[in-house]
């Protein structure tokens, strides 16, 4: 009877350890999410990873922005303001850093919610190309 305790022992602690994995690969960790929009004959297209982002984490951004003959335009400067309507909450307006096809941002989300991610992209004298993005921190 030992020898069958035991045995039901280690496979309860392998399907344990295999729905963890599970829950693990399941969080979106790996995931990327993309969402576009145009303005002022821009379209900006914004990737992040993890997706869905986590409240209280950074995530990882990534924005590319096309000219309207669908040009990658990389001489823009362009710009990042989180802000969480519901508890009036900003989390800051950072400057993406450009990087190949695009430009890279930090994404941070305070708590978990919806947030409205403004970006702005201004290139030399037009005027600034603006978009919101809504996204769900969880």
């Amino acid at each position: 009877m030992t020898r069958v305790r035991w045995a039901a022992l280690v496979l309860l602690l392998g399907a344990v350890a295999g729905c963890a994995e599970r829950q693990a690969g399941a969080d979106g960790a790996g995931k990327t999410c993309t969402e576009t929009k145009d303005s002022g004959g821009l379209t900006v297209v914004l990737a992040y990873t993890p997706c869905p982002i986590k409240g209280g984490q950074s995530a990882s951004g990534h924005i590319t922005v096309k000219d309207s003959s669908g040009a990658v335009v990389k001489d823009a400067t362009v710009k990042l303001a989180p802000e969480m309507p519901s508890m009036n909450m900003h989390s800051g307006e950072q400057t993406a850093t450009p990087n190949g096809d695009g430009y890279d941002s930090k994404i941070v989300l305070g708590m978990g919610g919806d947030w409205s991610v403004k970006v702005v992209v201004t290139r030399g004298s037009a005027a600034p190309a603006e978009v919101s993005y809504t996204l769900s921190a969880k």
